[in-house]
């Protein structure tokens, strides 16, 4: 009964579409509250009939009332159960035709009863249902019924039907109110989710040009750097090869050339996800730990166990990074030992183990570069950052990182 139409199309954004989804369970909260105020009428004018003269029954005019009373309650009954939806205009202007000419009916037959009620009733429905136009025509045709009942001078007299009429007009003019009110209260909620929208927007720009200056100044400072590195590594190569230095001196070289490449595509790589573009993902740890293995010596494996399944980018990439900064840790403290990459997809999480272990007796020896410390503290915050967890510590042969994220 209290379903407040839409009178403005907006396009609406998901946030937008629960607003307006939650205006719609409220408008329906409300019109189930108005069905026990329907039955509170349907036994209202049964007792009244049931008393007045001539009083219900199954011969002559007492078959009549009980035939004009079943057609006055039975819609009423229909609606109040909510087996008669009345939201749309077909149904809704039957409704308050039906229930108006058998109320106006009924206090001909039986006058001094409750007969105002069910014209009342289709007034307020009419108004806080229908269309503007609709519902001016629903309530002139029952207005019209009350003013010829009026002059016939049934149904109590000159008086009677005063009150009658005023008293649906206060209730057309209350329905108007409240269709305001819900209306209102809709575009409330909906000019509020629009600004939590618009404030979401400007966050996320505000985001967009933070990551771009970011990206502007690793660009400026490291690409540029390592440009630069790339050069000195390329004439130190041919320097090598001029001055015919050993061979491992230029394997050397040659590796840490590669390296230096890899780093300038990293840092390519790394602005062009500051810019919100594709970023790595688990796809190419194959191609890390190859990477690792070859141009570091370091003796380390790839194991997948489970089915492969995507995860969502911001996940993906934590644990990509993870296993970046494993595996170059596992190059600086580890060399010498075996080290085991595990990627295991199980069914409520997905783990990636990177598990050092020293193959031969005696201390570890001595990083080639001491790190900041920061990497694995980078490493828990980025996991954390998608709900997952990163754990580092000694085992009895070697050092373990296992890093996970909710499947």
């Amino acid at each position: 009964m209290t379903d407040f139409p839409r009178d403005d199309p907006v396009a609406v954004s998901p946030r937008m579409a629960a607003a307006l989804a939650d205006a719609q369970e409220r408008r329906k909260r409300r019109g189930r509250r108005l069905r026990p105020v329907l039955w509170g009428i349907v036994a209202a004018i049964t007792v009244q009939s049931l008393f007045a003269d001539p009083a219900p029954g199954a011969t002559g005019e007492h078959l009549a009332v009980t035939l004009v009373l079943l057609g006055c309650l039975l819609p009423l009954a229909t609606v109040a159960s909510g087996l008669w939806p009345v939201l749309t205009p077909a149904p809704c202007i039957a409704f308050c035709l039906l229930i108006s000419a058998f109320g106006l009916a009924l206090g001909v037959i039986q006058p001094g009863t409750m007969s105002v009620l069910p014209p009342s009733v289709a007034m307020l429905t009419a108004f806080l249902t229908l269309p503007r136009r609709q519902a001016l025509v629903v309530g002139g045709v029952v207005t019209g019924g009350l003013v010829v009942a009026g002059i016939a001078g049934v149904n109590g007299g000159v008086v009677v039907w005063l009150s009658q009429l005023t008293f649906c007009t206060v209730v057309a003019l209350m329905a108007i109110s409240m269709r305001r009110t819900g209306r209102n209260e809709q575009r409330a909620q909906l000019l509020l989710a629009q600004l939590r929208d618009a404030r979401e927007a400007e966050a996320e720009a505000a985001a967009l040009a933070e990551r771009t200056r970011i990206a502007q100044d690793l660009h400026d400072v490291l690409a540029q750097t390592l440009s630069g590195l790339a050069v000195q590594m390329q004439a130190a190569r041919r320097m090598a090869r001029r001055d015919q230095a050993g061979e491992e001196l230029r394997e050397l070289l040659d590796r840490a050339a590669g390296l230096v490449k890899e780093g300038l595509g990293d840092a390519r790589r790394a602005v062009g996800a500051l810019r919100g573009r594709q970023t790595p993902s688990l796809d190419r740890l194959a191609e890390l730990v190859e990477r690792y293995r070859v141009d570091l010596e370091l003796d380390v494996t790839l194991s997948v166990l489970g089915s492969c399944r995507a995860l969502p980018a911001e996940a993906d990439l934590a644990l990509y990074r993870g296993a970046q900064e494993a595996l170059t840790n596992a190059a600086r403290y580890a060399r010498g030992a075996r080290t085991t990459v595990t990627l295991s997809y199980e069914p409520r999480s997905t783990v990636l183990t990177v598990e050092d272990r020293h193959t031969e007796p005696g201390p570890a020896p001595s990083p080639l570069v001491v790190g900041s410390g920061l990497g694995l503290t980078g490493m828990r915050e980025r996991l954390g950052e998608v709900g997952g967890s990163a754990a580092a510590g000694p085992t009895r042969d070697g050092w373990t990182v296992r890093m996970e994220v909710p499947a």
